[in-house]
């Protein structure tokens, strides 16, 4: 802890000087931490909604994937289709600046077995064209996805 003494006699100016300095040098400790604990300054507020066929999306992967530097980030969407992203299981947040966006439904099952069926066309998943430029600050970015935009993997091709 600080050592905090203030004396009121004439000869206790040095004592208050060095007083003083080690309040200064506990704050600035203090301020230091703080920050170092405090959120990132390259991530963002990501948000938004995915429909299929102007359907929400429920139980759909949402990754941004910054394009240039950083790291990917992860949502999930709920039976709305909304999503939050996040960038670790504790720190929301997607990379400031332009990110690959990859949406799919398709996953593995438990115990490694079959999951549910790929809904989303590849052009929306693994040959992505969705993309988002993150800001500073709340973003929002809505994905309207059209289930005839191409083929699905693991469908049958026609």
């Amino acid at each position: 802890m600080m050592d905090v003494k203030l004396t009121c006699s004439m000869s206790g100016g040095l004592s208050r000087a060095l007083s003083s300095r080690r309040i200064i040098l506990g704050l600035t400790a203090l301020l230091a931490l703080s920050a170092s604990c405090s959120k990132r300054g390259d991530l963002a507020d990501v948000r938004g909604k995915v429909t299929l066929d102007g359907q929400p999306l429920a139980n759909a992967f949402v990754v941004f994937a910054p394009t240039e530097h950083g790291t990917t980030s992860y949502g999930r969407t709920d039976a709305n289709g909304s999503y939050e992203m996040m960038f670790t299981d504790n720190e929301k947040g997607a990379w400031i600046g332009n990110n690959s966006v990859r949406i799919s439904t398709g996953d593995l099952g438990t115990g490694g077995g079959p999951g549910p069926k790929e809904r989303v066309p590849i052009v929306y998943n693994e040959a992505t064209t969705l993309t988002a430029d993150v800001k500073p600050g709340k973003n929002a970015f809505d994905f309207d996805l059209k289930s005839n935009a191409g083929q699905i993997k693991g469908a049958p091709k026609e």
